[in-house]
């Protein structure tokens, strides 16, 4: 469906994995979104005149470009899987657990992105009104009159071309902390991609304005994965979190100059299997015997030259004993060769005898089958794990389903908090 506001873009909204026709898009959005876009939806001839077919990937989020004056375009392509699962399957795919206690606000009808750009503004304005974080920054200068330790060799060095200056190392009191950076960095960069309400980009501008004392310095998400956390700034963890989730999907161009764009576009299938791995090492976490490991890289071939990462290596008394991959798609009878293969290599380079495949599939699984082969014989399973149905049948499916791998000899682990 569109609904072009008078003067304003193009809106249209589109399901994960579905179609729609519609002939509210120019030929130049078509281009555009053809040429750009091709990662997140397909556009196809339609045969209604004047029409197109627009079929999404397994991306969700929106599509913007032009900005709010006609003849933009904003794309929303919204989940399969309902809004609050989804939340509460980000609040572990991004180590959120602030967010888990109660049920998401979120509505079928609301704009995620614009949903989490709200959340995370909440939380930097708290640590704003708390006061920001200020730490001891050692540094290097060589000004004109000694103001932290001099550096008595570097002196003596440079004391014949640079005369009068004093190398010295300084500890400065400072708000410009790695934490505070990556805060203002997203900000900025939210800002600028301008979520479709007025209010809430005014509330960025104003957040982003308390950081007046820090660097605007671009990072990166694995900045965010850096920081180290004490008590001094545990508060900032999840704010953290937040803008690594923000820096890791959102993109903006030809802000500068030209049409500008903007797109925040989760790849479900990473998130389903992010979701996965976190939510059974979080179950198991505190187990006597059994302990998860994800995205651990092997190798695959004797010379090492060959590498392997599996999603999930669940370990009993400190050993590999099983392997999980997830598969963010509906089971076919029997998993393809490839998912097969992958599996057996895995399972021969760690030698493991059971595998299993996750499959996001709201039909039950129940399938078995016992590979031969020079590496011995490996169990493969796949089994289904649902992500439909009301939040609260949804976590308890997932409870239940944690509960159950692994536990030939052992028993259940308890449920994450």
């Amino acid at each position: 469906m569109s609904a072009p506001a008078a003067g304003g873009p193009t809106e249209l909204w589109l399901v994960e994995n579905g179609t729609l026709t519609t002939d509210a898009l120019s030929a130049a959005q078509v281009a555009r979104l053809r040429a750009e876009f091709g990662r997140a939806v397909v556009v196809r001839p339609s045969w209604q005149a004047g029409a197109v077919e627009l079929a999404a990937r397994d991306l969700i989020g929106v599509i913007a470009f032009g900005g709010d004056a006609a003849g933009g375009l904003r794309l929303h392509i919204q989940p399969k899987t309902p809004l609050a699962n989804l939340f509460f399957m980000l609040t572990y795919a991004y180590e959120l657990p602030d967010f888990r206690g109660a049920e998401s606000p979120l509505a079928t009808a609301d704009d995620l992105f614009a949903f989490l750009v709200d959340i995370f503004v909440k939380r930097v304005d708290r640590l704003v009104r708390d006061g920001i974080a200020r730490g001891y920054v050692e540094s290097d200068d060589d000004p004109a009159f000694l103001r932290g330790r001099l550096r008595p060799m570097e002196h003596l060095r440079r004391s014949a071309t640079r005369p009068g200056r004093f190398p010295q190392q300084l500890n400065e009191f400072t708000a410009d902390l790695p934490e505070n950076r990556i805060l203002k960095f997203t900000l900025w960069r939210l800002a600028r991609a301008g979520p479709g309400d007025d209010a809430l980009r005014r509330r960025l501008r104003r957040t982003l304005s308390a950081f007046s004392e820090v660097s605007l310095a671009a990072v990166t998400p694995a900045d965010c994965e850096r920081v180290v956390y004490t008590r001094l700034n545990e508060s900032y963890r999840t704010p953290v979190n937040l803008a690594r989730l923000f820096l890791q999907h959102l993109s903006l161009e030809g802000h500068a100059g030209g049409t500008p764009f903007m797109s925040y576009l989760l790849p479900m299938a990473k998130v389903f299997e992010a979701f996965v791995g976190r939510y059974l090492r979080d179950s198991y976490r505190g187990h006597p015997r059994l302990r998860v490991e994800l995205q651990r890289p092997i190798a695959l071939d004797e010379e090492a030259r060959v590498a392997g990462r599996p999603d999930i290596v669940l370990y009993r008394n400190g050993q590999p004993w099983a392997i999980l991959d997830t598969k963010y798609k509906l089971f076919d009878d029997a998993p393809n060769d490839t998912d097969r293969n992958q599996m057996y290599a895995y399972c021969g380079a760690m030698g493991v005898r059971r595998a299993v495949l996750v499959y996001a599939d709201a039909a039950p699984v129940d399938y078995v089958v016992r590979l031969r082969g020079g590496a011995g014989p490996v169990t493969l399973a796949a089994q289904s794990l649902a992500l439909d149905g009301a939040l609260a049948e949804f976590q308890a499916r997932c409870a239940d389903w944690a509960a159950s791998v692994g536990l030939a000899h052992d028993s259940p682990p308890p449920a994450p908090a």
